[in-house]
C-alpha cells in the first residue's frame, strides 16, 4: 500500500527533526495547563510531540502519560526527558485515539497545539472524542487548543510562499511556507532547507468553529463546555448564541460524575 504523504503519521515522521526549531520559544500555553494540575491527579497529553508541553508539566511535579502517533517524535521526547522516564514520572505511548481508547482513566486530558485539527472528518473527530471520554475518570477535565487558518485573517497570503529562518542548535534552517484553503481544510506546504539538504512536507488541517466543537463534544458525552480565545483560564465562558470564531481558541469540557458512557 502506498504511504499517504500528507497523513499525520507520515508528516511527523518527516517533520520530527525540525519540530523543535519550528516551535522554539513558544510557551504561551504552558500556564493554562499548569493551572489545572493538582497533586495526585492523573494526566494525559495527546499530541505530545517531542515534549514541549511535557517538560513544564513534569517539572511541576505531575506524573504524565504522553501520547503521539509518531514513533520519531516519541523517540526525541524520550531522549530529552530520559530522567523523567527513568523515575517513572513520564511514560510515552504510540497510540491513535481515532481507533480505540486506552485501558487507563485520567483526571486531566490535554490535546495540545492543534493536534485535534489533523482529524479531517467529523466522523473521525467524534470517534477520537468518544475514545478520550472512555479514558477519563468521572469529573475529569478535557482541554484542547484549536487552530484558526491564517488565511482567514489575511487572504492575500493564500497560495504565496512565505520565508523565514529557524535556528536548531548551531544550525540555521530556511523554511518556505505556502498555504491554500479548500473548504474548511488548509493545505500547508513547507520546505525545510539546510546544509544542502531539502525536506518537503505537506500538511492538511481542518478548521472547526466553536459551534461545531460544542456539538461534537456534546455528542461524545461531554458537559460543561466552555471556550476562551486566549491562554487565560479566567476567561472561559459558555458559548454565546451569536458568538463567532475569528481566531484560535481553547475549549474545555468535563466528564461529569454519574454520566453514563457517551
Amino acid at each position: 500500500m502506498r504511504e499517504n504523504k500528507s497523513s499525520p503519521e507520515s508528516v511527523y515522521k518527516a517533520f520530527a527533526e525540525y519540530y523543535d526549531a519550528y516551535v522554539a520559544g513558544f510557551e504561551a500555553d504552558f500556564e493554562i495547563y499548569l493551572r489545572l494540575l493538582k497533586p495526585g491527579l492523573t494526566v494525559l497529553e495527546i499530541g505530545c510531540g517531542t515534549g514541549r508541553v511535557l517538560k513544564p508539566l513534569l517539572e511541576s511535579g505531575a506524573v504524565v502519560l504522553g501520547v503521539d502517533i509518531s514513533h520519531e517524535m516519541l523517540g526525541l521526547a524520550h531522549n530529552k526527558l530520559a530522567s523523567f522516564c527513568d523515575s517513572g514520572a513520564l511514560r510515552l505511548l504510540n497510540h491513535n485515539f481515532v481507533y480505540s481508547s486506552i485501558q487507563e482513566e485520567f483526571d486531566r486530558v490535554f490535546v495540545t497545539f492543534y493536534t485535534f485539527n489533523y482529524l479531517l472528518s467529523y466522523e473521525n473527530a467524534l470517534l477520537f472524542l468518544k475514545n478520550i471520554y472512555s479514558s477519563m475518570n468521572d469529573g475529569a477535565v478535557l482541554l484542547m487548543d484549536m487552530f484558526f487558518p491564517s488565511i482567514y485573517h489575511n487572504p492575500a497570503i493564500e497560495g504565496k510562499w512565505q520565508e523565514r529562518l529557524l535556528n536548531l542548535g548551531e544550525k540555521q534552517i530556511r523554511l518556505s511556507d505556502r498555504r491554500t484553503m479548500r473548504g474548511s481544510v488548509e493545505k500547508r506546504e513547507q520546505v525545510f532547507e539546510e546544509d544542502g539538504g531539502r525536506q518537503e512536507i505537506t500538511t492538511l488541517r481542518r478548521f472547526y468553529d466553536k459551534n461545531e466543537m460544542a456539538r461534537l463534544l456534546r455528542e461524545a458525552g461531554f458537559l460543561s463546555i466552555k471556550f476562551t480565545d486566549v491562554y487565560d483560564s479566567s476567561l472561559f465562558h459558555q458559548l454565546e448564541p451569536l458568538e463567532t470564531t475569528d481566531c484560535s481558541f481553547l475549549v474545555m469540557a468535563r466528564r461529569e460524575s454519574g454520566q453514563g458512557e457517551g
